[in-house]
């Protein structure tokens, strides 16, 4: 065409900014058909790559510098969770890197992200540097050497599949061989793969998808998204997130005959540690308790921050470090349920949707193996290994007594060991009509889950001596689902019924007057979950708990 070869080279220079691999493969055609110098070609894709690696960078440091320190990107990326980011890429970064050079649709989020997480310039270029020397010629040459064919090869949709698949499997490779070798190793490999096979330990991005597709439908059929955010007006949003547990504890015992149900508790102020514990010693003396006693964030969920207190110390600890809003409440023994209950708007009565008794898991110890191997061994323990190795991360080179029982899991928390089982087999009109009674004073509340315990199956059964621990609202499970047995569809079934209940009984509300929050509130709120300190009490627990 009548250039000369440095037109030649800038235009596969800039072509590399629109596609690095076919501006390889241009090269190396070129070269093929004896219109360029197979190492201009090289030298032309390698420079035009590597600078547009450094720009990609320079693009990804300059929204760091400038766009981040914005508030209103800052909602979306806090400090913590940049901190994070750049911990993982200074101990991760530089095999990512290198490895993206060969994985096509990796590099440019990985690029921006090294700019945007500080990953440092002058490592970066190297690594770059060294990686495009690799590269560039490996593709220019396999296409001097293919010609023409290579092209029909790139733009086969298959390559781009079976690429990521291959390199996901090498991953899996060099990290999941060497653990073979070893029995720690070996134990892993099974958590891992018990997780993955049970869908009770499934995390809720997994499990989730089809139930957020019913929600969505629920919201077209009510035309309203929000309308569900009805269903409980004595809760905020209707415990969507951030709730107060001391505020729905207070409106549920407001002028309510039965509020002897509620087990006695009493809210600990922000302040000095010292002045917390002295009220806390008050309420106990008030109700002629000792220890054990049950801390708690006033905000928290899925058993966030509760622990079991058994003495003083772990007492002020606790207090220390949680620094907000604290309930304490009366230690409760005997057996844990979570009963889920639906009552339509006006209606006297509600129904018992779901019944799930709730296991506490301890492990005995043999006097020879040590914690870490108790937990490994075990068939259920392991699937949660990585929790436990965090939870107990001073107790795991013990070795437990022979006979001796050690408590992983006191709290009625399924993520954090506990084991549910479907007890619907257990419903009675007695334990309907108690709840019901204890229900029926708290007009705001129409659909959640209470967390109650009782001494014996028949005071269950009987619907009497129970002690309500909390009152859980629209987000709430009904936790039957996660019975070991529990099979898949049926978990989803159940799920997707409970949420036509909430939605129905938000239209109700809605018909009746009520108004709908708008997306701002909602938005506010999930704005300050995400950002609120969540308390982990789990080293103050193993610490206070005997062995």
């Amino acid at each position: 065409m009548g250039l000369s070869f440095i037109q030649v080279m800038l235009i596969l220079m800039a072509a590399t900014l629109i596609s690095e691999d076919l501006a390889c493969v241009s090269a190396g055609l070129l070269s093929a058909t004896e219109q360029l110098p197979l190492g201009l070609g090289i030298l032309a894709c390698g420079v035009g790559i590597w600078s547009g690696d450094l720009l990609l960078y320079a693009i990804g440091r300059g929204v760091r510098d400038g766009l981040l320190r914005g508030d209103w990107l800052s909602r979306w990326i806090t400090a913590e969770t940049l901190a994070s980011g750049e911990k993982l890429i200074t101990e991760k970064g530089t095999r990512f890197l290198v490895a993206s050079r060969f994985l096509p649709g990796s590099r440019l989020p990985g690029y921006l992200a090294a700019g945007a997480l500080r990953y440092p310039f002058r490592k970066f270029m190297l690594i770059m540097a060294l990686a495009v020397a690799a590269w560039t010629p490996l593709l220019c040459f396999l296409s001097l050497s293919l010609g023409m064919s290579v092209l029909p090869w790139l733009h086969d949709w298959r390559l781009w599949l079976v690429l990521p698949a291959a390199w996901l499997i090498l991953a899996f490779a060099a990290k999941g061989i060497p653990m073979l070798f070893t029995w720690r190793g070996r134990r892993l490999l099974v958590s891992r793969w018990t997780r993955l096979t049970r869908w009770e330990f499934w995390p809720s991005w997994a499990f989730y998808p089809p139930v957020i597709l019913w929600i969505f439908l629920l919201s077209l059929r009510h035309r309203s998204l929000t309308v569900v955010m009805l269903c409980n007006p004595g809760i905020r949003l209707s415990g969507l997130a951030m709730e107060s547990k001391s505020n729905i504890l207070s409106a549920l015992a407001k002028d309510n005959p039965y509020a002897s149900a509620i087990a006695a508790w009493a809210s600990l102020a922000p302040g000095q540690p010292e002045e917390r514990l002295t009220a806390l010693r008050e309420f106990m003396r008030e109700h002629a308790l000792g220890y054990p006693i049950v801390l708690k964030p006033d905000v928290g969920e899925r058993g966030q921050g509760v622990a079991i207190i058994r003495n003083e110390t772990a007492a002020l600890q606790y207090l220390t470090e949680c620094t907000g809003l604290v309930i304490a409440q009366r230690y409760i023994g005997g057996l844990e349920f979570g009963v889920f209950y639906s009552r339509k708007p006006g209606a006297a009565r509600g129904e018992i949707i779901s019944l799930a008794q709730k296991h506490p898991f301890n492990l005995q110890g043999d006097g020879v193996h040590t914690l870490e191997e108790l937990v490994l061994s075990h068939p259920r323990a392991v699937a949660m290994a990585g929790y436990f190795e965090k939870k107990f991360a001073r107790e795991y080179p013990r070795i437990p007594g022979n006979g001796e029982e050690v408590k992983l899991a006191e709290i009625g928390t399924h993520s954090r060991g506990a084991i549910f089982t479907d007890a619907r087999s257990l419903l009675t009109d007695a334990l309907q009509n108690t709840v019901d009674n204890i229900t029926a004073p708290f007009s705001g509340f129409h659909y959640g889950r209470y967390d109650l315990r009782v001494p014996s199956i028949e005071d269950l059964r009987n619907g009497r001596n129970l002690q309500i621990l909390e009152l859980n609202g629209m987000t709430a499970e009904p936790v039957h689902i996660y019975d070991p047995a529990y099979p898949l569809i049926r978990a989803w079934i159940d799920a997707c019924a409970a949420w036509s209940a909430a939605f129905s009984a938000g239209a109700a509300l809605r018909d009746a007057g009520h108004t709908a929050p708008t997306i701002r509130e909602i938005w506010a709120a999930l704005n300050q979950h995400r950002n609120h300190p969540w308390f982990e009490a789990d080293a103050i627990l193993s610490a206070s708990s005997p062995a």
